[in-house]
């Protein structure tokens, strides 16, 4: 119901412009059948304009329906939508894939990395945070993703991963999308993440959690090691 309301008020331009095609459409029939009405000599032809005149008034009235209905949600019901139902910069649930993202494969929204060291003192927020895995972790196979993710005015957390050498980013390296959700939870299972399909190696992985006016408190960081795959 949210996607329709958004995307009504996303083309109200164009809804206006055929409703007003057809509108002048059938004002110029009603137009016609009145003159037919006015000069019909014969009963069966007056009862054919009254026909013909009596659509053109109904389908303008629809019209005009349309019109009245397209401005109340553009204007009205589109901007009360909740904002975590709205489309966002970041990959939210209906973005993703069902499974996590292969190695190589860069989200179009792909978070660059903003600085060259990783910073842990967000794992220190206890609304905004990972139990699961553990910094400096060696991982393989499917792994559950857990911790607590219910800030204020909660809309959706995501969690990625970055190549780093010597604990840092890997040059030219951008944080990539594994999954995310638009549940709040609180020291529970957030997902998973199958580093089956992630080259082994050195990985800074985090959990982003962001409100329903796109602000984020600092990313709780970690580093782990994804080994190969038995």
């Amino acid at each position: 119901m949210d996607e329709a309301l958004l995307l009504i008020r996303a083309y109200q331009g164009w809804i206006y412009l055929v409703l007003g095609l057809v509108g002048l459409a059938y004002l110029r029939m009603g137009w016609r059948r009145y003159r037919q009405r006015r000069d019909a000599v014969f009963g069966l032809e007056r009862e054919s304009a009254d026909q013909g005149l009596a659509t053109a008034v109904g389908m303008l009235v629809l019209v005009g329906a349309g019109i009245l209905a397209t401005f109340v949600v553009a204007t009205f019901l589109a901007p009360a939508v909740p904002a975590s139902a709205r489309p966002t910069a970041v990959p939210t649930v209906s973005l993703l894939a069902s499974t996590p993202a292969p190695a190589g494969t860069a989200f179009a929204a792909a978070t660059p990395l903003p600085q060259a060291t990783l910073d842990r003192v967000g794992c220190e927020n206890p609304l905004a945070t990972l139990t699961s895995p553990q910094d400096g972790a060696s991982l393989s196979g499917l792994v559950t993703v857990a911790g607590t993710a219910n800030i204020q005015n909660f809309a959706f957390y995501k969690y990625e991963y970055i190549p780093v050498s010597a604990g840092v980013p890997v040059a030219g390296a951008v944080w990539r999308a594994i999954s995310a959700g638009t549940d709040p939870k609180v020291d529970e299972e957030l997902g998973i993440w199958d580093t089956s399909i992630v080259t082994p190696g050195d990985y800074a992985f985090r959990l982003v959690v962001t409100d329903t006016a796109g602000n984020a408190p600092l990313p709780c960081v970690l580093t782990v090691r994804v080994l190969p795959s038995e």
